[in-house]
């Protein structure tokens, strides 16, 4: 039987632990072979940061801001700008663009997904180094011997005929 707040035992208190204010960060790391590891990063104090926003959500200030001017301090959204026309709008556009991403890796010959231990996340790790550069671009890549070219005279086309034409 569990113990209730009438059913305790004299004397016997319920403590729990409060925690720490300070919060681990963590953050995923790509090694230089595309391999995934989450590593801790750092720490802050969630406190301290909770209370550097006390200022700005202060209606007095708010409504100050916009008194003076500022039509953006009742704004919900601040903007940005830049082409984002091509950007995902949806979860599923960003799982589509992984897939496409995946199947464009898949169809790589057999040899250049082997060098990359069968996985995308590797390749794409690597992308814009001179490894997948030489994949992509072979031709810039190889052994080009210059030779001297013989000049070959100047051949003039000569016009045709129209003699031997036929007409039907």
């Amino acid at each position: 039987m569990f113990d209730t707040w009438y059913k305790r035992k004299k004397g016997h208190r319920v403590t729990s632990q409060p925690g720490s204010g300070m919060k681990d960060t963590y953050k995923m790391f790509v090694d230089e072979n595309g391999k995934r590891e989450l590593r801790r990063s750092g720490e802050y104090n969630l406190y301290a940061e909770i209370q550097s926003y006390k200022d700005s959500c202060s209606i007095d200030y708010i409504l100050s801001r916009f008194a003076s001017g500022d039509i953006t301090a009742l704004s919900r959204v601040q903007g940005i700008y830049g082409d984002f026309s091509e950007m995902p709008t949806t979860y599923a556009e960003v799982c589509q663009r992984v897939i496409d991403a995946e199947h464009l890796f898949n169809n790589l010959p057999l040899d250049v997904r082997e060098e990359f231990n069968f996985s995308p996340s590797e390749f794409f790790a690597q992308f814009g180094t001179e490894k997948v550069d030489r994949i992509i671009n072979p031709e810039k890549y190889a052994d080009v011997s210059v030779k001297d070219v013989v000049s070959q005279p100047d051949v003039i086309p000569q016009p045709e005929s129209k003699g031997d034409v036929v007409n039907a």
